[in-house]
Order: structure tokens, then sequence, then C-alpha cells
């Protein structure tokens, strides 16, 4: 609307309608499980730091559960929350808008990694795979099959403590290390433990080769030419669309990251400005993506495509409901094909 003014001075004209924008939230903020001395209550560390005074300058290193979270910080970690075993899976699923990975830490949390991978959470959960040396097949066996958790062998060996370091505390630093330098969308493989770890067992190629499909076992060796060295970044399911973490990890990512900017939108009226505005805010949003090389495609029409509006993705009845419907097709480098994501944003009724 232009607004015509007679006389002189400064006018605002205010656009009351929201901007929305797709925010970039953490990829990597990972949830430690700690052994039953450690407090029932949720602790947040930033450092390594933060984790010495927390034990007045003296952690009990042969705790392994403590022991794995100084080997996080060591791995590359950042910020990190962390509570007793008793209460893990419940403060984990608590604070799901806040972290984004659940670990291990060299507890048994068999008992509640369906709960953690519930879809509906967007959570990858990071787990150890056997204490004792693998030398038959059917270790992993004693895991779900799930997209949204990958297991690593073996634990580790360093020369600070007497207790055997779980893997799935350095592979969460690994993980934050990853994010940061290259991005969720890049393999955790191929990549160095921190110096001074090595891994208890020896791997060799044709127990890799055992475990690198169907519930995949992700392998840590040591290679002449580069030391101790993450080798595998499977999940533990071997389907086509979501056989790696990467992939997993990435459409984890981008789901939180849409779904939070439409629930901006939530009291904003189902119609077609309200429909063009969630459009272009995801599209920008899968752009950046597919510039920084999070998809794949030699164009952006064979990297990704959102669809929103009626006849297309909403009949009559769900715009009268106040449902808005987004489709959105994202190409992930493996396996370089659109998997598709559907949001529903239930509006809030004049």
């Amino acid at each position: 609307m232009t607004v015509v003014t007679t006389y002189p001075g400064v006018y605002i004209q205010e656009d009351a309608s929201p901007a929305i924008s797709v925010s970039n939230l953490p990829t990597a903020v990972p949830f430690f499980c700690m052994g039953s001395s450690f407090s029932t209550e949720v602790v947040k560390f930033n450092s390594y730091l933060e984790l010495t005074n927390y034990y007045d300058g003296a952690p009990d290193f042969t705790d392994a559960s403590v022991a794995g979270l100084r080997a996080y910080f060591e791995s590359g970690g950042g910020t990190c929350y962390a509570t007793a075993n008793s209460g893990f899976a419940n403060a984990v699923i608590a604070w799901k808008d806040v972290v984004t990975l659940a670990v291990a830490n060299g507890n048994d949390i068999s008992t509640s990694i369906t709960m953690l991978t519930d879809p509906g959470y967007g959570l990858f959960v990071i787990l150890d795979g056997p204490t004792t040396e693998i030398t038959t097949t059917g270790a992993a066996d004693a895991y779900p099959s799930t997209p949204y958790a990958a297991v690593y062998y073996p634990y580790l060996k360093v020369s600070w403590t007497t207790v055997d370091i779980p893997p799935s505390a350095v592979m969460a630093g690994l993980y934050c290390k990853n994010d940061r330098s290259r991005g969720v969308w890049k393999a955790p493989a191929n990549m160095p433990l921190p110096g001074g770890y090595a891994p208890k067992f020896r791997v060799s190629d044709d127990l890799q080769g055992e475990y690198n499909q169907g519930r995949a076992i992700d392998m840590i060796r040591t290679f002449e030419d580069t030391g101790p060295t993450v080798w595998g970044a499977r999940t533990l399911e071997d389907s086509d669309n979501w056989r790696y973490v990467s992939v997993r990890r990435l459409f984890n990512s981008a789901e939180r990251d849409m779904r939070n900017a439409m629930n901006t939108m939530v009291f904003e009226p189902n119609t077609p400005p309200t429909w063009e505005k969630v459009r272009t805010a995801i599209t920008n949003y899968l752009h950046g993506l597919w510039q920084q090389g999070g998809l794949a495609g030699a164009s952006d029409s064979e990297a990704y495509f959102v669809q929103i509006g009626k006849g297309v993705t909403m009949t009559d009845d769900d715009i009268n409901q106040g449902r808005m419907i987004v489709k959105v097709g994202m190409a992930a480098a493996r396996p370089a094909e659109f998997i598709i994501l559907e949001f529903t944003q239930n509006m809030e009724h004049a």
C-alpha cells in the first residue's frame, strides 16, 4: 500500500506480518550418560576446565565415564550436557530441543535405545561396541536396527588412565570437530584420533568387511601411515537412504532447523502469502546448504525442491483445519537421490 502525505516530516509504515528465516542451529551438542555416582541433575560443561572445576580440580579418571568426558574434550568436543545413568533417557528427551547427540559413554543404555531413537525426537545415538575382542560373527546382533544410531569398536587406551576409554566419547568429540571444520554432511570417517589414544584390539581387513554391512559396527583401526584412525561411518540400518551417519545427521539437523522456523508461523493465516514466506525461507536455507556442498546436484533444481500450496500439498480440508503442509526434497551426497520430508504445521484458528 502506498502512503500519500501532504505535509513534510518523517513517516514510518509498519508491516505487521513477521519475516521468517531458517537458522542453522548447532548440529553436534552431546548429552553424556555418566556413572551412578554422578549428579542426577543435568550438568552443562563448556570446556575441560569446567569439568575439572566440577570435581574441585581432581576428577576421578578411574571412572570410565569421567575419563570419557576428558577424552571428549581432547578429541575436539565443545559444550555438552551430562547426567547419571539412572535417569539418562528421560533427561535427554527433556532436553531434546537443545541437544542433538545421546552418548552411551561406557554405560549400558540398551533398554533406552528404542526411546532415544524415536524419529520424532531427531536425536542421534552414539554407542560403544563390545568391551571384549570380537573374534566371531554376530556381535552386531546385540544392537537394534535403526538409522538413528551408530556403534564404534574397540575401546581405546591412553596413558593417563588405567581404564578403557569408551569409543563413543571420543567419537562425540570427533563429530563436533568434523561439523565445525567440514560440515554435518561430511562423513566423520578417516579421522585420526587425538595423540596418545590407540585402539585396545587390532581390527583386520576381514573383520572390517564382516561388520561393514547390515547392522554395521564402525571400526577404529591403526594404520602405518595415519596411526589410529576412525574407519567407518555407517548407521545400524543398511537401507539405501539411511546407511550413512552423515546422511541421517544432515537430515536430522535440516528437519530441526526447518521445523523451528515453521513454528514461528503458528499464528499466521493459512493463506498464500504465508505459504510464500515459508517457501522462500526454506528455499534460501537449502540453497545455502547446497552452496556449501551439503547437497548433491550440478544445479539447485537437482539438489532440492520445496512444495507448498493448495492442490499441491494441501486440500481445502487441510487449509480449513489449519494444517499447513510443506514437502521438501533434498539430494544428499549419498545416495544422491531425493529423500522426501513432509512437515505439517498446525496453525492457530482466529
